[in-house]
Protein backbone atom coordinates (compact mmCIF):
# COMPACT_ATOMS: atom_id res chain seq x y z
CA UNK A 1 0.00 0.00 0.00
CA UNK A 2 1.45 3.96 -0.72
CA UNK A 3 2.04 6.16 1.79
CA UNK A 4 -0.19 8.64 0.16
CA UNK A 5 -4.27 8.96 0.02
CA UNK A 6 -6.86 10.21 -1.98
CA UNK A 7 -8.88 12.21 0.28
CA UNK A 8 -12.67 11.74 -1.59
CA UNK A 9 -15.70 14.30 -0.78
CA UNK A 10 -19.24 12.65 -2.21
CA UNK A 11 -22.48 14.98 -3.10
CA UNK A 12 -25.85 12.99 -3.27
CA UNK A 13 -25.07 9.99 -0.92
CA UNK A 14 -27.14 7.63 -3.26
CA UNK A 15 -26.97 4.06 -4.38
CA UNK A 16 -23.91 4.60 -6.46
CA UNK A 17 -22.38 6.19 -3.31
CA UNK A 18 -23.00 3.07 -1.47
CA UNK A 19 -21.43 0.95 -3.58
CA UNK A 20 -18.24 2.77 -4.24
CA UNK A 21 -17.91 3.29 -0.22
CA UNK A 22 -18.88 -0.36 0.20
CA UNK A 23 -16.28 -1.73 -3.02
CA UNK A 24 -13.24 0.80 -1.63
CA UNK A 25 -14.21 -1.38 2.39
CA UNK A 26 -14.52 -4.41 0.50
CA UNK A 27 -10.68 -3.70 -1.13
CA UNK A 28 -9.17 -2.71 2.08
CA UNK A 29 -10.15 -6.23 3.53
CA UNK A 30 -7.61 -7.63 1.41
CA UNK A 31 -9.96 -10.39 0.08
CA UNK A 32 -8.25 -11.81 -3.20
CA UNK A 33 -11.84 -11.27 -4.90
CA UNK A 34 -12.14 -7.52 -3.92
CA UNK A 35 -10.64 -6.38 -7.34
CA UNK A 36 -12.53 -8.47 -9.50
CA UNK A 37 -13.76 -5.94 -11.95
CA UNK A 38 -11.23 -2.99 -11.23
CA UNK A 39 -9.10 -2.32 -14.32
CA UNK A 40 -5.87 -0.48 -12.94
CA UNK A 41 -4.35 -1.73 -10.13
CA UNK A 42 -2.20 1.18 -9.78
CA UNK A 43 -3.10 5.02 -11.32
CA UNK A 44 -0.40 7.34 -10.64
CA UNK A 45 0.63 5.26 -7.94
CA UNK A 46 -2.44 5.32 -6.02
CA UNK A 47 -4.21 2.16 -5.57
CA UNK A 48 -7.89 1.55 -4.35
CA UNK A 49 -7.64 1.12 -0.87
CA UNK A 50 -5.46 4.83 -0.89
CA UNK A 51 -9.08 6.09 -1.25
CA UNK A 52 -10.44 7.83 1.90
CA UNK A 53 -13.65 9.60 2.49
CA UNK A 54 -13.61 12.37 4.19
CA UNK A 55 -16.68 14.47 3.31
CA UNK A 56 -20.40 14.09 2.17
CA UNK A 57 -23.48 16.26 1.63
CA UNK A 58 -26.99 15.08 0.81
CA UNK A 59 -30.45 17.16 0.87
CA UNK A 60 -32.69 14.01 2.37
CA UNK A 61 -33.98 14.32 5.99
CA UNK A 62 -32.84 10.17 6.12
CA UNK A 63 -29.62 10.82 5.46
CA UNK A 64 -28.70 14.71 6.76
CA UNK A 65 -26.46 14.48 10.22
CA UNK A 66 -25.27 10.51 9.73
CA UNK A 67 -22.25 8.69 9.41
CA UNK A 68 -21.51 8.19 5.77
CA UNK A 69 -21.22 4.38 7.01
CA UNK A 70 -25.14 4.74 7.78
CA UNK A 71 -26.02 7.01 5.27
CA UNK A 72 -25.19 4.73 2.34
CA UNK A 73 -27.88 1.97 3.65
CA UNK A 74 -30.65 5.05 4.50
CA UNK A 75 -34.31 5.19 2.49
CA UNK A 76 -34.49 5.36 0.02
CA UNK A 77 -30.80 3.39 -1.27
CA UNK A 78 -31.91 0.29 -3.81
CA UNK A 79 -27.76 -0.80 -3.48
CA UNK A 80 -27.54 -4.48 -1.80
CA UNK A 81 -25.53 -4.52 1.31
CA UNK A 82 -22.37 -6.82 0.47
CA UNK A 83 -19.90 -5.37 2.57
CA UNK A 84 -20.26 -4.32 6.42
CA UNK A 85 -18.98 -1.01 6.39
CA UNK A 86 -17.28 0.11 9.58
CA UNK A 87 -17.83 3.50 11.22
CA UNK A 88 -16.24 6.43 9.13
CA UNK A 89 -16.57 9.60 10.99
CA UNK A 90 -17.75 11.43 7.96
CA UNK A 91 -20.95 13.18 8.80
CA UNK A 92 -23.33 13.52 5.82
CA UNK A 93 -23.82 17.26 5.85
CA UNK A 94 -26.98 19.23 4.36
CA UNK A 95 -25.88 20.33 0.98
CA UNK A 96 -27.85 23.28 -0.94
CA UNK A 97 -31.03 22.04 -1.98
CA UNK A 98 -31.88 23.98 -5.41
CA UNK A 99 -33.33 21.87 -7.88
CA UNK A 100 -32.09 18.64 -6.56
CA UNK A 101 -35.44 17.03 -5.61
CA UNK A 102 -37.72 18.80 -8.44
CA UNK A 103 -40.50 16.78 -9.72
CA UNK A 104 -41.74 13.64 -8.38
CA UNK A 105 -38.43 12.84 -6.15
CA UNK A 106 -40.29 15.24 -4.10
CA UNK A 107 -42.88 12.26 -3.41
CA UNK A 108 -40.47 9.97 -1.77
CA UNK A 109 -38.04 12.39 -0.34
CA UNK A 110 -38.32 15.28 2.06
CA UNK A 111 -35.42 17.66 2.29
CA UNK A 112 -33.53 18.09 5.42
CA UNK A 113 -34.44 21.82 6.87
CA UNK A 114 -30.57 22.49 6.72
CA UNK A 115 -30.28 21.63 3.50
CA UNK A 116 -32.46 24.93 2.49
CA UNK A 117 -30.27 27.42 4.49
CA UNK A 118 -27.26 25.56 2.91
CA UNK A 119 -24.81 27.78 0.17
CA UNK A 120 -22.37 27.15 -1.82
CA UNK A 121 -19.77 28.77 0.48
CA UNK A 122 -20.51 25.89 3.27
CA UNK A 123 -19.72 23.89 0.86
CA UNK A 124 -16.27 25.01 -0.10
CA UNK A 125 -15.51 25.72 3.53
CA UNK A 126 -16.07 21.77 4.10
CA UNK A 127 -13.82 20.74 0.85
CA UNK A 128 -11.59 23.20 2.56
CA UNK A 129 -11.40 21.99 6.12
CA UNK A 130 -11.39 18.59 5.16
CA UNK A 131 -8.73 18.77 2.42
CA UNK A 132 -10.65 17.32 0.11
CA UNK A 133 -8.94 16.31 -3.06
CA UNK A 134 -11.79 15.29 -5.30
CA UNK A 135 -15.48 15.62 -4.94
CA UNK A 136 -17.41 13.14 -6.97
CA UNK A 137 -21.15 14.44 -7.79
CA UNK A 138 -23.54 12.20 -8.21
CA UNK A 139 -26.52 14.11 -7.78
CA UNK A 140 -29.79 13.19 -9.51
CA UNK A 141 -30.34 13.61 -13.46
CA UNK A 142 -32.36 17.17 -14.08
CA UNK A 143 -30.59 18.81 -10.91
CA UNK A 144 -29.17 21.00 -13.25
CA UNK A 145 -28.43 24.37 -10.46
CA UNK A 146 -27.36 22.27 -7.59
CA UNK A 147 -25.25 20.27 -10.31
CA UNK A 148 -23.32 23.30 -10.99
CA UNK A 149 -23.32 24.83 -7.16
CA UNK A 150 -21.28 21.76 -6.31
CA UNK A 151 -19.05 22.33 -9.19
CA UNK A 152 -18.53 26.54 -8.49
CA UNK A 153 -18.15 24.92 -4.40
CA UNK A 154 -14.71 22.35 -5.51
CA UNK A 155 -13.20 25.26 -7.82
CA UNK A 156 -13.49 27.70 -5.06
CA UNK A 157 -11.82 25.41 -3.01
CA UNK A 158 -9.16 23.83 -5.55
CA UNK A 159 -10.61 20.37 -5.81
CA UNK A 160 -10.96 18.47 -8.65
CA UNK A 161 -14.44 17.44 -9.94
CA UNK A 162 -16.18 14.42 -11.23
CA UNK A 163 -19.55 15.01 -12.80
CA UNK A 164 -21.44 11.35 -12.62
CA UNK A 165 -24.65 13.40 -13.82
CA UNK A 166 -25.91 14.01 -17.31
CA UNK A 167 -26.26 17.86 -16.77
CA UNK A 168 -23.45 19.70 -18.27
CA UNK A 169 -20.30 20.51 -16.55
CA UNK A 170 -17.25 19.50 -18.70
CA UNK A 171 -19.52 20.50 -21.69
CA UNK A 172 -20.61 23.80 -20.10
CA UNK A 173 -17.97 26.63 -21.51
CA UNK A 174 -18.48 28.82 -18.67
CA UNK A 175 -17.68 26.20 -15.63
CA UNK A 176 -14.87 24.44 -17.92
CA UNK A 177 -13.10 27.63 -18.40
CA UNK A 178 -13.30 28.04 -14.85
CA UNK A 179 -11.81 24.94 -13.70
CA UNK A 180 -9.02 25.43 -16.89
CA UNK A 181 -8.35 29.26 -15.16
CA UNK A 182 -7.83 27.54 -11.69
CA UNK A 183 -5.89 24.71 -13.16
CA UNK A 184 -7.90 22.13 -11.35
CA UNK A 185 -9.04 18.66 -13.50
CA UNK A 186 -12.74 18.03 -14.14
CA UNK A 187 -13.92 14.82 -15.36
CA UNK A 188 -17.09 14.22 -17.14
CA UNK A 189 -19.97 14.26 -18.33
CA UNK A 190 -22.45 11.35 -16.95
CA UNK A 191 -20.43 8.25 -16.06
CA UNK A 192 -20.34 5.26 -18.05
CA UNK A 193 -21.88 1.84 -16.21
CA UNK A 194 -18.13 -0.49 -16.35
CA UNK A 195 -20.27 -2.92 -18.26
CA UNK A 196 -23.54 -1.23 -19.13
CA UNK A 197 -25.94 -0.39 -22.11
CA UNK A 198 -24.46 2.05 -23.61
CA UNK A 199 -20.83 0.41 -23.21
CA UNK A 200 -22.33 -2.48 -25.05
CA UNK A 201 -24.46 -0.84 -27.86
CA UNK A 202 -21.45 0.96 -28.85
CA UNK A 203 -19.12 -1.88 -28.79
CA UNK A 204 -20.76 -3.47 -31.01
CA UNK A 205 -21.72 -0.67 -33.14
CA UNK A 206 -17.85 -0.68 -33.58
CA UNK A 207 -17.63 -3.91 -34.43
CA UNK A 208 -20.03 -4.07 -36.65
CA UNK A 209 -18.42 -0.78 -38.74
CA UNK A 210 -15.17 -2.61 -38.60
CA UNK A 211 -16.58 -5.28 -40.86
CA UNK A 212 -17.85 -3.21 -43.07
CA UNK A 213 -21.45 -3.10 -42.24
CA UNK A 214 -23.77 -0.51 -42.22
CA UNK A 215 -25.76 0.65 -39.00
CA UNK A 216 -29.40 1.34 -40.45
CA UNK A 217 -31.62 0.73 -37.16
CA UNK A 218 -31.10 0.41 -33.65
CA UNK A 219 -32.57 0.74 -29.92
CA UNK A 220 -31.25 0.63 -26.44
CA UNK A 221 -34.49 0.18 -23.64
CA UNK A 222 -33.59 0.42 -20.38
CA UNK A 223 -35.64 -0.45 -17.07
CA UNK A 224 -34.65 -0.50 -13.56
CA UNK A 225 -36.39 0.04 -10.07
CA UNK A 226 -33.78 2.21 -8.24
CA UNK A 227 -34.46 6.10 -7.49
CA UNK A 228 -32.48 7.06 -10.49
CA UNK A 229 -35.10 5.40 -12.70
CA UNK A 230 -37.58 6.36 -10.38
CA UNK A 231 -36.74 10.65 -11.09
CA UNK A 232 -35.93 9.51 -14.81
CA UNK A 233 -39.62 8.54 -15.32
CA UNK A 234 -40.37 11.86 -15.22
CA UNK A 235 -40.41 13.38 -18.67
CA UNK A 236 -39.04 17.09 -16.81
CA UNK A 237 -36.03 15.39 -15.18
CA UNK A 238 -34.84 12.47 -17.78
CA UNK A 239 -33.85 15.45 -21.03
CA UNK A 240 -30.04 15.48 -20.51
CA UNK A 241 -30.05 11.78 -19.86
CA UNK A 242 -31.59 10.93 -23.14
CA UNK A 243 -29.19 13.65 -25.09
CA UNK A 244 -26.21 12.11 -23.11
CA UNK A 245 -26.88 8.67 -24.19
CA UNK A 246 -27.20 9.51 -28.00
CA UNK A 247 -23.64 11.51 -27.74
CA UNK A 248 -22.49 8.55 -26.70
CA UNK A 249 -23.75 7.08 -30.21
CA UNK A 250 -22.71 9.87 -32.19
CA UNK A 251 -19.51 8.69 -30.43
CA UNK A 252 -19.45 5.63 -31.96
CA UNK A 253 -19.57 6.44 -35.70
CA UNK A 254 -23.85 6.24 -36.38
CA UNK A 255 -26.50 9.25 -36.88
CA UNK A 256 -28.26 8.86 -33.82
CA UNK A 257 -30.60 11.96 -34.13
CA UNK A 258 -33.85 9.48 -34.17
CA UNK A 259 -32.63 6.81 -32.61
CA UNK A 260 -34.44 5.74 -28.99
CA UNK A 261 -31.68 4.90 -26.39
CA UNK A 262 -31.84 5.40 -22.64
CA UNK A 263 -33.84 4.77 -19.60
CA UNK A 264 -37.29 3.68 -20.62
CA UNK A 265 -39.56 2.28 -17.74
CA UNK A 266 -39.31 2.53 -13.65
CA UNK A 267 -39.98 -1.21 -12.48
CA UNK A 268 -39.98 -1.18 -8.67
CA UNK A 269 -39.51 -4.77 -8.12
CA UNK A 270 -36.11 -4.59 -9.74
CA UNK A 271 -35.00 -2.38 -7.36
CA UNK A 272 -31.09 -1.75 -7.88
CA UNK A 273 -31.35 -4.58 -10.91
CA UNK A 274 -31.14 -2.57 -14.94
CA UNK A 275 -32.30 -4.65 -17.85
CA UNK A 276 -31.32 -3.17 -21.11
CA UNK A 277 -32.98 -4.83 -24.75
CA UNK A 278 -30.69 -4.10 -27.58
CA UNK A 279 -31.29 -4.40 -31.31
CA UNK A 280 -29.42 -3.69 -34.41
CA UNK A 281 -30.28 -3.54 -37.75
CA UNK A 282 -27.49 -3.54 -40.45
CA UNK A 283 -26.80 -4.38 -44.29
CA UNK A 284 -23.77 -6.35 -45.25
CA UNK A 285 -22.43 -7.98 -48.29
CA UNK A 286 -24.69 -7.68 -51.01
CA UNK A 287 -27.49 -5.63 -49.46
CA UNK A 288 -27.47 -8.98 -46.93
CA UNK A 289 -29.69 -8.00 -43.65
CA UNK A 290 -27.84 -8.48 -40.43
CA UNK A 291 -30.01 -8.52 -36.95
CA UNK A 292 -29.08 -8.45 -33.48
CA UNK A 293 -30.79 -8.91 -30.27
CA UNK A 294 -29.34 -8.28 -27.21
CA UNK A 295 -30.49 -8.70 -23.26
CA UNK A 296 -28.27 -7.35 -20.76
CA UNK A 297 -29.04 -7.52 -16.76
CA UNK A 298 -26.70 -6.07 -14.40
CA UNK A 299 -26.77 -4.66 -11.10
CA UNK A 300 -26.63 -1.26 -11.01
CA UNK A 301 -24.81 0.46 -8.69
CA UNK A 302 -21.86 -1.62 -8.47
CA UNK A 303 -21.48 -1.28 -12.38
CA UNK A 304 -20.97 2.42 -11.32
CA UNK A 305 -18.32 2.07 -8.66
CA UNK A 306 -16.34 0.31 -11.30
CA UNK A 307 -16.09 3.44 -13.68
CA UNK A 308 -15.45 5.50 -10.33
CA UNK A 309 -12.97 3.76 -8.56
CA UNK A 310 -10.51 4.64 -11.95
CA UNK A 311 -12.04 7.76 -12.28
CA UNK A 312 -10.97 9.44 -8.77
CA UNK A 313 -7.52 7.95 -9.17
CA UNK A 314 -7.17 9.63 -12.40
CA UNK A 315 -8.39 12.43 -10.81
CA UNK A 316 -5.81 12.74 -7.86
CA UNK A 317 -3.32 11.84 -10.93
CA UNK A 318 -3.92 14.92 -12.51
CA UNK A 319 -3.86 17.33 -9.54
CA UNK A 320 -0.62 15.94 -8.29
CA UNK A 321 0.87 16.79 -11.69
CA UNK A 322 -1.06 20.22 -11.91
CA UNK A 323 -2.65 18.70 -15.40
CA UNK A 324 -5.92 19.68 -16.65
CA UNK A 325 -7.93 20.81 -19.47
CA UNK A 326 -7.33 18.64 -22.71
CA UNK A 327 -4.77 15.80 -20.70
CA UNK A 328 -7.21 14.91 -18.45
CA UNK A 329 -9.96 15.29 -21.04
CA UNK A 330 -8.84 12.37 -23.02
CA UNK A 331 -9.55 10.23 -20.38
CA UNK A 332 -13.20 10.32 -20.21
CA UNK A 333 -14.36 9.21 -23.24
CA UNK A 334 -14.00 5.66 -21.53
CA UNK A 335 -15.66 6.76 -18.55
CA UNK A 336 -18.66 9.02 -19.25
CA UNK A 337 -20.90 8.74 -22.07
CA UNK A 338 -20.73 12.81 -23.12
CA UNK A 339 -17.48 14.25 -22.73
CA UNK A 340 -16.02 17.01 -24.59
CA UNK A 341 -15.13 14.91 -27.16
CA UNK A 342 -16.18 11.12 -27.75
CA UNK A 343 -14.02 8.48 -29.17
CA UNK A 344 -15.04 4.84 -30.07
CA UNK A 345 -14.66 2.32 -27.26
CA UNK A 346 -11.58 0.97 -28.61
CA UNK A 347 -9.94 4.68 -28.85
CA UNK A 348 -11.16 5.65 -25.56
CA UNK A 349 -9.50 2.70 -24.03
CA UNK A 350 -5.87 3.01 -25.86
CA UNK A 351 -6.36 6.45 -24.19
CA UNK A 352 -6.64 5.89 -21.24
CA UNK A 353 -4.56 3.16 -21.05
CA UNK A 354 -1.81 5.60 -22.07
CA UNK A 355 -2.46 7.97 -19.93
CA UNK A 356 -2.40 5.39 -17.16
CA UNK A 357 1.03 4.22 -18.35
CA UNK A 358 2.73 7.49 -18.47
CA UNK A 359 1.97 7.97 -15.03
CA UNK A 360 3.60 4.99 -13.52
CA UNK A 361 4.81 5.96 -10.07
CA UNK A 362 5.50 3.93 -6.56
CA UNK A 363 5.35 5.72 -3.78
CA UNK A 364 7.96 4.75 -0.84
CA UNK A 365 5.74 2.93 2.43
Amino acid sequence: MSSKEVRVGIAGVGSCASSLVQLVEYVKSGSELSKTGIMFDSIGGYKAEDIKFVCSFDVSDTKVGLDLSEAIFAYPNSAKKHVEVPYLNVKVHAGPLADGLDGILSTKINPHRDSELATIDDVTEILKKTKTDVLVCYLPTGAKQAVENYAIAAANANVAFINCTPELVIRNEKLNSLFKEKKIPLLGDDMRSHMGATTLHTALIELLSSRGITVNNTYQLNFGGNMDFFNLSDPSRNLSKQISKKNALYAAGIDASTVAAGPNGYVEYLQDNKVCYLRIEGSSILGSNITMETRLEVEDSPNSAGVIITAVRIAKTALDNKEFGEVIEKTCPFLFKSPVKGMTESEALSAIKDYVASKEVVFND
